[in-house]
């Protein structure tokens, strides 16, 4: 489609409803469903797609030897309420969750969500997303924002939201037990490995 703009931009179209969204929506949608608006992004650069491209490899490569769970890629809706569908660059659904993974979507939240800060309005994440996602009740948050190079996580608990924010050094997740990156491998002009990096956390 044709519009005119030049990157990085966002578009929203507010009183959309959500039978209207699915009704358009297909897998090469490049919208999401946030508060009963659709917003595009422009599309993502290269980083971008390097960071998902790494993050996904890891979760999944680490999902299959291990078991435990699946992880989604973007383009794939979470739905919240009628309202909220977004589309977390990755999503993690424990095993015993596992059934609310229809072929469109997923019913309800997921135990653990992955945004990658992007160009088009790099606070979006974090002013509206986060807060439905704490809403939502979702295990654990991870946003990635390689503007800041540091990565916001966010660990439901008892008495509420634990945060910590790491430029560097391990992340640990407590929804896929024993997964963990270094933060730092993030902020590299290249990429590491991704067969090196699973080594060294199977290891």
């Amino acid at each position: 489609m044709e519009i005119g703009l030049e990157p990085p931009y966002l578009i929203v179209k507010p009183g959309v409803s959500e039978d209207d969204f699915y009704r358009l929506a297909d897998e090469d949608s490049d919208w999401e469903y946030l508060d009963g608006r659709i917003v595009m992004h422009s599309p993502a650069s290269n980083r971008h797609e390097d960071l998902f491209r790494f993050l996904l490899t890891l979760f999944s490569a680490f999902l299959d030897e291990r078991g435990g769970g699946v992880v989604r890629g973007s383009r794939f809706p979470m739905r919240l309420d009628a309202r909220w569908s977004p589309e977390p660059d990755l999503l993690v659904v424990t095993e015993s969750r596992r059934a609310q993974l229809t072929d469109a979507r997923l019913e309800g939240p997921a135990d653990l969500v992955v945004d990658i800060v992007s160009e088009s309005d790099p606070g979006l994440d974090y002013r509206e997303k986060l807060p439905r996602y704490r809403d939502a009740g979702i295990a654990e948050i991870w946003v990635v924002d390689r503007f800041r190079q540091e990565v916001l996580c966010e660990t439901r608990t008892d008495a509420g939201y634990q945060t910590q924010t790491l430029s560097s050094g391990r992340l640990s997740s407590s929804v896929v037990p024993g997964f963990w990156i270094e933060v730092s491998w993030l902020w590299q002009e290249k990429l590491p490995s991704t067969l090196e990096c699973l080594r060294t956390m199977m290891s």
